[in-house]
């Protein structure tokens, strides 16, 4: 019995220092996403993808002009060619669709990269702000609302302290 009362009084103090030192903790959280849509510099990358990317529909629309035409003078006049100049054309419309085909994969890649290029000095931005936030205010975890799960429902919403940090 006495054992017991022993235990049972271990476990209180173990469990009042949990609650303690849980009490301590600051908890707040931000919607990181929100804020990084809404820095000033966001419009301006935005504006530079969407400028790189008219460039290269611009460019995809005359390849893909160019193919149709062929396609069409090929689909008209093929039946009075001799083989040699049918394979030949066959083969030329063949390389034109590959190389748009190719073309489009490239312009993919080359505007995520440019996107990543552009959004992480602004990605970088926001964290350390938030990371200034936190070691300002004593915040013990500051969540992220952005990422659609919801860790602590609770604690300050410290988007203010993060748009005032980044000037906003």
């Amino acid at each position: 019995m006495k054992q017991l009362l022993i235990a049972g009084a271990v476990m209180t103090g173990i469990f009042a220092g949990f609650t303690s030192d849980l009490a301590a903790q600051k908890f707040g959280h931000v919607n990181a996403q929100e804020i990084l849509l809404n820095l000033p510099e966001r419009e301006n990358a935005q504006a530079q993808i969407e400028t790189q990317a008219a460039e290269y529909e611009q460019e995809m629309a005359r390849m893909q002009q160019e193919l149709q035409t062929k396609f069409a003078d090929y689909q008209q006049k093929a039946e009075t060619w001799p083989d040699a100049i049918r394979q030949q054309k066959e083969r030329e419309l063949q390389a034109l669709d590959q190389g748009l085909q190719e073309f489009g994969g490239t312009v993919q890649q080359e505007l995520q990269i440019l996107e990543q290029e552009l959004l992480t000095p602004m990605i970088e931005r926001v964290q350390k702000a938030i990371d200034e936030v936190g070691a300002e205010n004593g915040y013990t975890y500051i969540f992220d609302a952005s990422t659609g799960a919801t860790l602590y429902n609770g604690g300050d919403d410290v988007a203010g302290l993060v748009r005032a940090k980044l000037g906003m």
